[in-house]
């Protein structure tokens, strides 16, 4: 397998409108600058010489509960076979490969990151097992790199506080997703522990994301939860 090719992920922010039978300027148009929130968080994912095994072993590890509750997650969803998803921040690929198993031979895994050494090591296993559904994407600080209309439903776990332009990655996913898709949000609570590390609390996530065009319909209850939070959006 080989990794898609990425889009071109620049987004027109606005444009002036200049009055009646002036000829538009270039200048007009200016590129969306939304701040960085957090320019060093995926530095380790960035280094060439990422320690893959290592980071496999730490997410399978028993004490991380998005691992441990993972079939509950999956059993939550509710995907479908046949259906289109992304697995945004894939990682190692535990839930890669869990999605190929419910979309079936006819749908189609999408795995995103924005290490090209995790996305080889889910190849790698992917052609291993013969999951020929699933395709691996490299993704980009502000984009997926996702096809328009292209995606069912679209996952992130443990993944969005790690976005550095939030408001943006999240508007590109929008637009990846078809018309009544949903996109389902895992990520740690905001405690004081991890005041550090997860930038923003729960409801500060969910008005970013309704601000780049989705509704939450449900915060749904995972029990094998503690430190997690399990939010389901839909498309607007």
């Amino acid at each position: 397998m080989k990794h898609a090719l990425p889009l071109n992920a620049a987004i027109i922010a606005g444009m002036l409108i200049l009055p009646l039978g002036a000829p538009l300027a270039l200048e007009a148009l200016e590129m969306a600058a939304e701040e960085n929130v957090a320019p060093t968080i995926n530095r380790t994912f960035k280094d060439p010489e990422l320690d893959i095994d290592r980071y496999a072993q730490s997410f399978s590890g028993e004490s991380r509960e998005v691992f441990t509750a993972r079939e509950e997650v999956i059993a939550t969803i509710g995907l479908e076979p046949g259906q289109t998803i992304a697995d945004i921040g894939a990682g190692t690929g535990i839930y890669t490969r869990l999605f190929a198993r419910e979309v079936g031979a006819e749908g189609k895994v999408l795995a995103v990151d924005i290490a090209s050494d995790f996305l080889a090591y889910i190849d790698n296993w992917a052609d291993e097992e013969g999951l020929d559904q699933i395709s691996t994407i490299l993704g980009e600080d502000q984009s997926p790199n996702l096809p328009e209309n292209s995606v069912d439903v679209i996952f992130s776990s443990d993944t969005y506080h790690h976005f550095e332009y939030p408001v943006t990655m999240v508007s590109e996913m929008h637009k990846a997703l078809r018309d009544g898709g949903a996109m389902i949000i895992v990520d740690y609570e905001r405690t004081p522990e991890r005041a550090q590390h997860v930038r923003a609390p729960k409801q500060s996530v969910i008005a970013e994301v309704e601000s780049a065009g989705f509704k939450l319909v449900a915060e749904e209850n995972i029990s094998g939860f503690s430190e997690n939070y399990f939010l389901r959006f839909e498309k607007n």
